[in-house]
């Protein structure tokens, strides 16, 4: 994960990035927390979503029943990003695989919920970060780490 975080931009964007990733973790998780399945019990909810949305949803939900503490992991290396730095938190990432493959599967949940950077920077309007990256740095961001994220964990 180091040379995709190395890839997205200079030094100073790089915190920014990890902390878009580490939200979109988070919204990964707080959906496994509104299913109508229970834990052990997982199947894939189709709600309209997407191809492979609701494959990747239970997939989500079945990580985060096998590691309970998965939400105060994430907010533990949110705050590693703001206290130490973005490549401490990443190598913390790198010791934790069961991080590694919450970023992957909220990555591929991303990019099936977006398929393209005109949809994103379609729902994006109006909630841009003057300071952070835009929707097209994010996305594209995304799109580079999914890559080494699926070379990785394959």
């Amino acid at each position: 994960m180091k040379p995709a975080i190395a890839a997205i931009g200079p030094e100073g964007s790089r915190e920014e990035f990890l902390d878009q990733l580490l939200d979109e973790a988070e919204r990964a998780l707080l959906d496994v927390e509104s299913r109508a399945d229970e834990p052990g019990r997982r199947v894939p909810l189709e709600d309209g979503e997407a191809p492979g949305v609701a494959e990747f949803q239970a997939a989500i939900a079945e990580l985060a029943d096998a590691f309970p503490g998965l939400m105060r992991d994430v907010e533990i290396i949110g705050d590693m990003v703001r206290n130490v730095g973005a490549l401490h938190a990443v190598s913390e990432v790198e010791a934790r695989p069961h991080l590694m493959q919450l970023l992957w599967l909220s990555l591929e949940t991303f990019v099936r919920q977006y398929p393209s950077l005109e949809l994103y920077e379609a729902v994006c309007r109006g909630r841009e970060d003057e300071e952070g990256p835009t929707p097209s740095e994010i996305y594209a961001g995304y799109l580079r780490l999914l890559g080494v994220l699926r070379g990785a964990l394959s």
